[in-house]
């Protein structure tokens, strides 16, 4: 299937119960998730896991690489399947609106909003104080050494990719004026004492009964400690981020602010 989002727009009214009204309106609607996660479940999760976190036969969907895919290349990559890998093509045995359904639901996964037809706004804001969250962001706040969007950025923290559909305006001020209060899963901090007395901080990446690895702060490196040399190693319930925001003047808070809603 390479039809572009307006063809499979047509083909879905054969198929689904949902009303689209043309005319002078654009022609925007929003998926069927809850249909694609019923698809998902029955399909794709046997391989894929059922968050997308992946299995022996199958690769995550939540991944970087599977994060880069654009809209119509993750719905070609179910249609088509990908040659040399297990991943066969669906085309055939489901129709183009189920393969639709499905890959507004991976994007759910991902933490994105789901796929919309006929969009077109999805280029680079025009907005002065989204434009200069964003310097903000990538300059003097610094927040894209641990932070990502749009494939770039740290891994130190959470990725912000779609995180103003995620969490109202008082979710978003709350991570940024208390990150501590609520730490995302799998962005825990370890603190390790070494024999001397030196404290290391850093993301916890992986633990075991004779080390611990964690990543450093700045991001950089992913360290392994093994347990009998260091004096302790504890679990922290703060966060690694800085009191940044909290430092930067009322407007430039209210830039920073536009631009992560902008995401």
């Amino acid at each position: 299937m390479k039809s572009s989002f307006t063809l499979l727009l047509t083909r879905s009214l054969k198929n689904t119960m949902a009303v689209f009204l043309f005319g002078g309106l654009s022609a925007t609607s929003l998926a069927g998730v809850g249909e694609g996660q019923e698809l998902y479940n029955a399909y794709c999760q046997i391989c894929h896991g059922a968050l997308g976190e992946g299995q022996t036969m199958g690769k995550p969907l939540t991944d970087a690489p599977a994060n880069r895919l654009l809209d119509q290349e993750l719905i070609d990559v179910i249609t088509d399947g990908r040659a040399g890998t297990g991943m066969v093509a669906w085309e055939g045995s489901l129709s183009e609106v189920e393969i639709f359904d499905i890959a507004s639901y991976i994007r759910n996964l991902q933490g994105k909003p789901a796929l919309v037809l006929g969009g077109d706004d999805s280029g680079p804001s025009d907005d002065p104080n989204v434009i200069a969250g964003e310097m903000l962001f990538n300059g003097l706040a610094d927040c894209i050494s641990c932070h990502s969007y749009n494939e770039k950025g740290g891994s130190v923290g959470p990725s912000l990719e779609g995180v103003g559909s995620r969490l109202d305006d008082g979710a978003i001020m709350q991570a940024l004026m208390s990150p501590s209060a609520s730490i995302v899963d799998g962005y825990g901090v370890k603190e390790v004492e070494q024999q001397d007395g030196t404290l290391v901080r850093g993301r916890y990446r992986n633990d075991s009964e004779l080390a611990v690895q964690i990543q450093s702060e700045d991001g950089q490196r992913w360290v392994t400690y093994f347990k009998e040399r260091v004096a302790a190693v504890r679990d922290l319930d703060e966060s690694l981020m800085p009191d940044t925001f909290s430092n930067l003047g009322a407007n430039e808070q209210q830039q920073l602010l536009a631009f992560l809603k902008s995401l």
